[in-house]
């Protein structure tokens, strides 16, 4: 039998999960008047139900429009030739505490000792948590930059980087960039600070 109790548990549950869903309050309301047991069982599994599908296909919509170049996880990283500065630890690179607290991260070193993995795990882990992310290589960056300025569609572009969350920078370094491209370059950096976490890879 339930108790008043486990009505009113199951109906602020529901009340809860049709506000995530937009839907409107009535619909616990009607619990609360109406509902047995196994209606309100059904319906919040139902509801619950719903809300899992939707989450798993916003981390999937944010996972392709960040534009990884590849899938990469922290499972699969091997930490053997990082090292943290006292400052930062491997906690707070997994749970990405820098970007609510608005952090720039730097990772540097030589060719090959898996800048970019660490750099996609880190997009992939946001995309997951729900972080709006982008990944670029500097280049790809500048040139989409100077494209979009020629097109009269720059402040759009920069409208769009600064919604993100995260905006992940990859080959940094690499390639020259012209005074022109260094300029909008310097904008988007600038735009950002203290604005998002910027991944900066060496």
């Amino acid at each position: 039998m339930m108790t008043p109790k486990m009505k009113e548990d199951f109906c602020t549950q529901i009340l809860g999960a049709s506000r995530q869903l937009f839907l409107s309050g009535r619909i616990s309301e009607i619990c609360r008047e109406k509902g047995t047991q196994k209606q309100l069982e059904f319906l919040l599994e139902l509801l619950q139900a719903e809300l899992t599908f939707r989450d798993e296909n916003r981390r999937k919509r944010l996972i392709k429009r960040a534009g990884f170049p590849t899938y990469k996880t922290f499972e699969e990283y091997s930490y053997h030739c990082v090292k943290f500065p006292p400052v930062f630890s491997r906690e707070e690179l997994e749970t990405l505490e820098f970007v609510p607290g608005k952090k720039n991260l730097v990772l540097y070193g030589p060719v090959g000792i898996g800048k970019t993995h660490m750099a996609i795990a880190a997009g992939v882990k946001a995309c997951n948590l729900g972080y709006k992310t982008k990944f670029y290589t500097v280049t790809e960056l500048v040139l989409k930059l100077a494209e979009s300025r020629k097109n009269g569609t720059l402040e759009r572009l920069l409208r769009d980087l600064r919604s993100l969350d995260l905006l992940i920078l990859d080959e940094w370094g690499y390639v020259p960039v012209d005074k022109d491209g260094a300029q909008l370059l310097f904008r988007v950096i600038s735009d950002s600070y203290e604005s998002k976490y910027n991944g900066l890879i060496n």
